[in-house]
């Protein structure tokens, strides 16, 4: 597949994402129904095979397990178009440092869901790896109402339990480090694979290492079937239950392996006593450290000590009211945001405050954020602005009024900043920060692009009415009904794709200077010369690229239009 083709008679093919077993897989986007999707292309003898095996897919409809929209062949190369799912597979995610020891639990939990789906339905997926474990981002709009992160992909190489195999006797399919003892020895696939293969996935990401996996194929095969090393040695502190359970689900005998409903109560039972935020793998600790005493929270422990070094500091330096109010800013959002990259992002508000855009910040928190770190940041936002404001002595949309010498003075630091804060006004200017936050972020999550479009204005009118209710130093700018309305219509158009207006637009201009003309025909346009007929049986040549954009962005535009106007009870 080449940028720009189409396939299928309606998917433009756009540009390589990633590969997957047997093949490429690309963005494309669906000419019909103007939605992105996900393309993969297989080529070769695997083709066919591949083809008729992804039938069984067809049969699955759960929030766990990528949708398989349509599949199809052209010259001799078969095409499964699916949902594309915006988001890293589970083995980029735990790269990233933003995989905990409880996610991972909980995501084990939901692939148990998925795959116990799967299994009723008569499919054993037989490739289970954390490539093929798509994690959905939480931004956007919300594509699953049951909230699921972990999507299964990939069942192009799915078998069918109750129908005769589509593969040669004996032939081997899926990955090799993953692979079930009785699968690499070339006997039917069975439930019992993915049990072993799902186990083995949530053993490499817990431990930082495949036990299976050799430095060559020959060494990783002789590993397969033996007895493995229990997750125990590399994560002691994990609980029992949870080592007993995945080594029992690595056991070569099939017949001794928990099933999925087992495994699935396992990692939902001890979800709950594993860290929430330490990364796994998790990275050696040097052993000269020595280690917190146990039930001291790292991260809070880490933050009052900071704070007490900021102080420290101040009193040394002379200006212990600059060191209270720095902690006082920084240490909520230490406490209260994972990673430090985001401690500072506060401080846009009081930025866009000076020019009496401070609720703006609203509109930042809450899109490709969760609800409650969406109110979070705008909780943390308000603060920042309301001491930024005092001390400067600029009204910046939450109080009004000067601050004394108090960088000087921890007492004029607490009396003319800290203190204010406390005030009826200032508060309710919280609640409605952090109201309106929560509820745009759940609007987003929940909303396509033509109710973001519709509901968003009707959000933004009510946050207007409700600061200029309060009056005040909360009293909105005239910019900032404008600023909203333009935030949110760019969120809109993101959701969509980023379609190009142009082509609606020209299509209005017409209607408002009248009856437009009727086009001159191309053969009579002087100096042009009259385009060939194609032969009849000939298969008709493709639009370039910029047509096909404007044709899918009409659509687009159109169809997000009348779904507007419905859902605003519009004729």
């Amino acid at each position: 597949m080449v940028e720009g083709e189409r396939i299928l008679g309606r998917f433009t093919v756009g540009e390589r994402i990633g590969r997957g077993g047997y093949g490429t897989v690309h963005r494309a986007w669906d000419e019909r129904l103007c939605r992105h999707v996900a393309v993969k292309e297989v080529e070769g003898e695997a083709a066919g095979r591949v083809l008729r095996e992804a039938h069984a897919a067809a049969r699955l409809n759960h929030p766990g397990i990528v949708t398989l929209y349509e599949l199809g062949s052209e010259r001799g190369t078969a095409y499964l178009v699916s949902e594309l799912v915006r988001g890293p597979n589970l083995r980029e995610y735990a790269a990233s440092g933003h995989l905990s020891d409880r996610d991972l639990a909980e995501i084990g939990a939901e692939l148990c869901g998925a795959l116990g789906h799967a299994h009723a339905q008569g499919v054993v997926h037989r490739d289970l790896k954390p490539d093929n474990v798509l994690i959905r981002a939480r931004g956007g709009r919300r594509m699953r109402g049951s909230g699921e992160r972990a999507m299964l992909a990939d069942f192009g190489i799915a078998s069918l339990a109750d129908e005769p195999g589509l593969t040669a006797t004996g032939q081997v399919v899926g990955t090799l480090a993953y692979m079930a003892p009785e699968q690499a020895a070339g006997e039917p696939a069975a439930e019992a694979c993915d049990i072993y293969s799902l186990a083995l996935t949530l053993y490499e990401l817990w431990a930082g290492r495949n036990p299976v996996a050799g430095a060559t194929p020959a060494e990783t095969a002789k590993r397969i079937g033996t007895e493995l090393p229990s997750l125990a040695e590399d994560r002691p502190e994990l609980p029992p239950q949870l080592h007993a359970a995945i080594d029992a689900a690595l056991t070569p005998d099939p017949e001794l392996r928990p099933s999925l409903e087992e495994l699935h109560g396992a990692l939902e039972s001890v979800a709950g006593a594993l860290h929430p935020e330490r990364a796994v793998p998790e990275p050696e600790e040097p052993e000269q450290l020595t280690p917190l005493p146990e039930g001291l929270p790292a991260r809070p422990f880490a933050v009052l000590l900071a704070a007490g070094a900021l102080a420290a500091l101040g009193l040394l330096t002379g200006r212990p009211g600059l060191a209270l109010v720095t902690a006082a800013l920084l240490a909520p959002a230490a406490l209260l945001l994972a990673h430090p990259r985001e401690w500072l992002l506060p401080a846009l508000a009081p930025l866009l405050g000076v020019v009496g855009l401070a609720p703006l910040f609203i509109v930042f928190a809450a899109n490709r954020t969760g609800p409650a770190r969406a109110a979070t940041l705008a909780g943390l936002a308000w603060a920042w602005t309301g001491i930024v404001g005092l001390a400067v002595g600029r009204t910046l949309g939450v109080s009004s009024g000067a601050a004394g010498p108090w960088v000087g003075s921890g007492r004029d630091a607490i009396g003319d900043l800290l203190a204010p804060l406390a005030s009826g006004e200032a508060i309710s200017v919280a609640l409605v920060w952090v109201g309106a936050a929560l509820l745009l972020a759940l609007l987003l999550e929940a909303a396509g692009p033509a109710a973001i479009a519709v509901f968003g204005m009707v959000w933004a009118a009510g946050l207007v009415a409700a600061l200029g209710a309060i009056g005040g130093p909360a009293a909105p700018s005239l910019l900032l009904t404008p600023a909203l309305a333009g935030a949110l219509g760019w969120l809109a158009w993101d959701r969509a794709g980023r379609p190009d207006p142009r082509p609606f637009l020209e299509r209005l201009a017409p209607s408002e200077r009248g009856p437009a003309r009727a086009p001159v025909p191309a053969a009579a346009a002087p100096g042009r010369t009259p385009p060939r007929r194609p032969r009849r049986g000939a298969p008709e040549p493709l639009p370039d690229s910029p047509t096909r954009a404007a044709r899918a962005a009409t659509r687009h535009v159109d169809a997000a239009l009348y779904q507007a106007g419905s859902q605003a009870g519009l004729p």
